[in-house]
């Protein structure tokens, strides 16, 4: 058959640009392994400068433990921030407050994400250390977030821009719910669950919350809010009516002083307002002007490199410490979940490592799969029948799941506002026999016994598979229960009257006896070297090694800047988010220890 003259062109064309963009990006790729791999060989310490300040001004989100992406994927979700350890601000600080060249240190957190008030209250306490040696510490922000508010309330002198914003609005729950959706398509959602509170599948039951779980959140919320009121007020040496007054009755200020920013000044809450020069002069009377004109200073991540640069590998005994950060699942994963083969794996490394002689587990997960949670946990108390004590530091939440993997450890810590316990289970099927019947399709067999094709989800449930389901879901709770009794040192029925599925501050938590202290992961690897009765040690972290290809492309990933695509990129964003939670529910029984008002963006409440 003759070629059409136009198609041709068209199809010349084509393979031009095919190959044009073949050869751009080898070499778009050939450039950047040349930059990295010259970084790599470059001895480039940074210096610290005397008399200065230390910059912490971290541009990103705030994570336990850096996962490694791909560039591709980044170019695709183009909305995914740069990822910021929570451990890397605190160690900065640290370092910094017995080196004599660093005389204050500056806060500017207008770029950071993520960070919930139990990460600002950590960073608060290093802010705290920095303080006791006579170091003053400077806040500055165009305007403040809740949580950024928080951790800038700890500082000596607080300043934001005139034309800025704070505004405290609270914590809140809020979900939506499906159960109209699903009668109106006809799909069946059958669920398995034991616990009065287990709120996760409430959408798909109700329109509305129900008491018990408006009971719970209520209480959650107004805990939370307790603890961050009485911070700032404490922080900021605060008349607590003035602070009332702002976060109450804010149209009523507004409407006697105009603007935001006056209000936040007026009400004690920020010490005055300055633009970015004024904050940037007032700080270089302390400590002069480098050579770019700018105050002399050291970002926090070249004063961690400068400092490292000095340190010896060491040889004392080894505190290990596993990040358990994300949802809990089954299989091998990267880094974001909590993987059962993956993280058992680097648990059993740990009890074959004689130098390791003792494992903090800082544990940041709404839970997930309950059949992977035991896997984890079983690894961990192998770990200590080896006689390796095993002590779990709860992050912004451990629940559900969360709280499966820890109930055994020698000794559990959390912070006040670490939201724990949802000690519950439930299990979820769905089946599509109504909504196929409105198309015209139904499903008829044969089989060998009650349970053939008894749990076909496009000919519904039998009654048999339901009455399994149910009993499996109340034994994996009894398990639950008995776990948490035999770790906690509780009767059964008294862990069965707090758990339920009830979420719990963790000072609540600390009451009632599911949790041991409260404190941060320092103070959970000082009591694992007393547990091992250590008198030195070193800490490293117990992580999986990422392949060279994983670090070549977590090198890479700051090209995605120059080509993200951003319409297409927030529908890839949603669309990931969906397929998350699918992997989630991918236990092979069917049940879940999941902590649903701990689950999305910035932590369990907002």
């Amino acid at each position: 058959m003759a070629t059409e003259p136009g198609n041709g062109v068209l199809a010349r064309i084509g393979r031009g640009l095919t190959r044009l963009r073949t050869f751009t990006l080898n070499a778009l790729f050939v450039l950047l392994l040349l930059v990295l791999i010259t970084a790599v060989l470059s001895d480039d310490v940074p210096v610290v400068p005397d008399d200065s300040a230390l910059l912490i001004n971290p541009r990103g989100v705030l994570v336990e433990q850096r996962s490694y992406a791909d560039p591709l994927g980044r170019l695709l979700a183009p909305d995914e921030p740069r990822e910021i350890e929570l451990s890397e601000i605190t160690e900065a600080l640290k370092l910094a407050t017995d080196d004599t060249r660093i005389r204050l240190a500056v806060l500017d957190f207008d770029e950071l994400g993520g960070m919930t008030a139990g990460q600002a209250a950590v960073i608060g306490e290093a802010v705290r250390g920095f303080q006791a040696a006579d170091k003053e510490v400077i806040a500055y922000g165009a305007s403040f977030g809740q949580s950024q508010y928080l951790l800038a309330s700890y500082a000596d002198a607080l300043y934001m821009h005139p034309m800025g914003q704070l505004l405290l609005p609270g914590y809140g729950a809020n979900r939506l719910y499906f159960k109209e959706l699903l009668d109106k398509i006809q799909i069946n959602l059958h669920i398995f669950r034991a616990g009065k509170y287990k709120e996760f599948v409430e959408p798909y039951l109700r329109t509305d919350m129900s008491e018990e779980a408006r009971e719970a959140n209520q209480s959650l919320v107004d805990e939370l809010w307790d603890f961050y009121r009485s911070r700032i007020v404490q922080n900021r040496e605060l008349d607590p009516g003035l602070f009332r007054r702002y976060t109450q009755n804010l149209p009523e200020a507004l409407g006697e002083m105009g603007d935001l920013a006056t209000a936040a000044v007026e009400h004690s809450l920020v010490d005055e307002l300055l633009n970015l020069d004024e904050v940037r002069a007032r700080i270089a009377t302390q400590v002069g002007y480098g050579e770019d004109g700018e105050f002399r200073r050291i970002g926090f991540e070249n004063y961690l490199r400068a400092q490292a640069a000095g340190k010896g590998s060491g040889s004392d005994p080894i505190i290990a410490v596993l990040t358990a950060e994300g949802p809990i699942m089954m299989g091998r994963q990267s880094q974001g979940v909590i993987a059962a083969d993956t993280v058992s794996n680097l648990i059993r490394q740990a009890r074959q490592d004689e130098n390791v002689e003792a494992v903090v587990v800082r544990v940041s997960s709404p839970g997930g799969s309950a059949f992977a949670s035991e896997m984890i946990r079983q690894e961990l108390e192998l770990l200590q029948l080896a006689g390796k004590p095993v002590v779990v530091s709860m992050g912004n939440v451990a629940a559900s799941g969360g709280y499966w993997i820890s109930a055994t450890a020698d000794r559990i810590l959390a912070n006040p506002t670490t939201v724990t316990g949802s000690i519950g289970v439930f299990g979820v099927f769905p089946t599509f026999e109504g909504a196929l019947e409105t198309v015209g399709v139904t499903s008829d067999g044969v089989g060998t016994t009650p349970l053939s094709g008894a749990a076909d989800p496009f000919s519904g449930l039998s009654d048999d598979m339901a009455a399994i389901l149910q009993l499996n879901t109340e034994h994996t709770y009894s398990q639950f229960v008995n776990l948490v009794a035999r770790g906690r040192n509780m009767a059964p029925e008294a862990v069965d009257a707090i758990a339920q599925g009830r979420v719990w501050t963790g000072a609540r938590a600390k009451a009632l006896g599911l949790v041991d202290d409260l404190g941060g992961l320092d103070d959970a690897v000082a009591i694992a070297a007393e547990l091992a009765d250590l008198e030195s040690w070193r800490t490293e972290p117990l992580r999986a090694v990422p392949s060279p290809r994983e670090m070549l492309l977590s090198s890479l990933g700051g090209i995605e800047s120059e080509l993200k695509a951003s319409g297409f990129g927030r529908v890839w964003s949603v669309l990931n988010e969906a397929e998350a939670m699918l992997k989630i529910l991918t236990d092979p029984q069917h049940g879940y220890a999941l902590c649903e008002v701990c689950l999305g963006p910035g932590g369990p409440v907002r």
